[in-house]
């Protein structure tokens, strides 16, 4: 666990957590900590009721617009009845706790995947890296061979042009020879 939290700080990224206390949209609202997820979980509940709770929530609470939810919820009726408010105060704080516990479900639910996943992604990182060094050592062996091979090349060539050249030598010398052989023979005729 401590290799993934040092890889998620070398690459800049953090934990669910923690990406869930940056996002600046929902400020307000505040992340349960391990301990409360705990007691979340540890708590006999109804399904059903949590579920009833959550789809009670009015709509206006999931608007993507511009809601200000300080504002909305500071507004008072003309007439104001303690009994009232804090039966509201009352039902938003079980909202608040059935969609607290449904996310701490949620996030432990799929940790092992999200571990996982992680693992896999550090393992095919480690793998990319060792592909990287891989092809970097194939292309200097290449440039080397190529070098070497040009080089080769080259003196094969130049080989091959003298051996071209001293055929024809080879060839002046026989005609020269001949000729020779020809002029001593017509000296003795």
């Amino acid at each position: 666990m401590q290799k993934i939290k040092s890889l998620m700080t070398r690459q800049g990224l953090k934990s669910p957590q923690e990406s869930l206390s940056d996002l600046g949209a929902i400020e307000s609202l505040r992340v349960p900590g391990k301990e409360e997820f705990r007691e979340l979980r540890e708590q006999p509940s109804d399904p059903q009721a949590e579920q009833e709770l959550i789809n009670s929530i009015e709509q206006v609470y999931f608007s993507v617009d511009s809601f200000d939810i300080v504002k909305y919820e500071l507004e008072l009726p003309p007439v104001l009845n303690l009994q009232e408010l804090e039966a509201y105060r009352d039902k938003l704080k079980q909202q608040q706790a059935a969609v607290s516990k449904k996310v701490a479900d949620l996030i432990l639910e799929k940790q092992p995947a999200y571990v996982k996943e992680l693992e896999r992604v550090t393992s095919l990182q480690t793998g990319l890296q060792l592909a990287a060094v891989i092809c970097t050592n194939g292309r200097r062996h290449l440039n080397i061979a190529k070098e070497g091979f040009t080089q080769a090349s080259l003196g094969l060539l130049a080989n091959q042009r003298k051996r071209q050249l001293l055929i024809g030598l080879l060839k002046s010398l026989r005609t020269i020879k001949t000729l020779q052989r020809t002029d001593v023979r017509l000296s003795e005729m």
